[in-house]
């Protein structure tokens, strides 16, 4: 019975590996100089990845999806026009009365597929907001591919 188990937990530590290297490829490329990394969740029709650093705290995430789940608006404009992967998209500061000390950046982006991607950011203090918005503004998409269509 021993020689089982060391096939069964070899068999286990394979599957995880798929699954990993599955989840990797739902997400963004991230920019070689970053220091996150993802963690992501798979929904029926939507991919939620989430940067997180060393310390598992999360820099930014990206929920990708079929159809838009935020609406900018003009009026929540900051900064100018960014370009992120090719496609150009303004940041928005939307109100945070629920994030107090918190500031907030999210934008939205229609891919190439037609599929969205919802970015947002969230820092406690300007050199980590400035961090984020830097890697999220460096994304690469074009592997991106949300289940079959």
């Amino acid at each position: 019975m021993l020689p089982i188990r060391p096939l069964a937990l070899l068999g286990a530590l394979l599957c995880a590996g798929v699954a990993q290297a599955q989840t990797a490829n739902d997400c963004p490329q991230l920019p070689p100089d970053s220091s996150v990394r993802w963690e992501a969740q798979l929904g029926p029709d939507f991919v939620f990845c989430r940067a997180v650093d060393a310390n598992g705290n999360q820099a930014f995430a990206v929920t990708l999806g079929r159809t838009a789940t935020f609406k900018p608006r003009r009026v929540d404009r900051t900064g100018g026009r960014v370009t992120i992967d090719g496609n150009p998209t303004w940041w928005h500061a939307p109100d945070n009365d629920l994030m107090t000390g918190t500031m907030v950046r999210e934008t939205l982006l229609e891919l190439p597929t037609g599929d969205y991607a919802h970015i947002i950011v969230r820092a406690n203090d300007e050199a980590a907001l400035a961090r984020s918005l830097r890697d999220a503004e460096a994304l690469h998409f074009s592997d991106v591919r949300l289940g079959s269509k």
